[in-house]
């Protein structure tokens, strides 16, 4: 089977997931494995995958586990982040966004990856409208600029705090269907 994920695919599944106010991230997690079940082989699709299965050592990035991994011959491989951020913390959970997007970026890097992608889904519309639009607001609320270069900690004393992209990003929040939630997916390029 081709392994890539393609944009609408993703929306369709997202869109036949019924989303409530008592999901956490970890149903939202399980959800979607039981979507891309029926697609791909269930044999070749992971949760909570450690990198050192890929050959890579955990030291070298920002985290040590892809939240989804659908393992394919000749390392093309599809790695999956996903959020669902449901109790505000508006600008950390904005900064761990970005933080998921380097570590994808790194994995991409590898070339044990053909494709990287971020998921977020919330009903929380303080990630994309509010009062703010500065600093890192300015990159997921509404026109946002693109998210690129170095993103600074937003909140704490942590000035040298910061994570440095090397791609370019546009979050263009969409509704799903039915629901008071929104999402946004990034597929990280080379």
């Amino acid at each position: 089977m081709n392994n890539t994920m393609e944009r609408y695919l993703i929306e369709e599944i997202l869109n036949g997931i019924k989303f409530d106010e008592n999901y956490i991230e970890a149903t939202f997690q399980y959800k979607l494995l039981l979507k891309l079940a029926k697609i791909f082989d269930e044999d070749t699709i992971f949760p909570e995958r450690n990198i050192k299965k890929y050959g890579l050592e955990p030291n070298n990035f920002l985290k040590k586990e892809i939240d989804i991994v659908i393992e394919a011959d000749d390392n093309k491989n599809i790695a999956i982040e996903l959020k669902m951020p449901m109790n505000g913390q508006h600008p950390e959970q904005m900064y761990k966004f970005v933080e998921d997007i380097k570590f994808l970026e790194e994995l991409q890097e590898t070339e044990k990856f053909s494709q990287c992608l971020f998921i977020v889904v919330t009903s929380d519309k303080g990630f994309w409208e509010g009062t703010k639009s500065d600093g890192i607001y300015s990159f997921f609320r509404k026109n946002g600029k693109e998210l690129e270069g170095k993103i600074n900690k937003p909140t704490g004393k942590n000035e040298n705090i910061y994570c440095e992209l090397s791609g370019k990003y546009s979050i263009e929040w969409k509704e799903i269907e039915k629901s008071e939630f929104r999402y946004f997916i990034i597929n990280i390029k080379k």
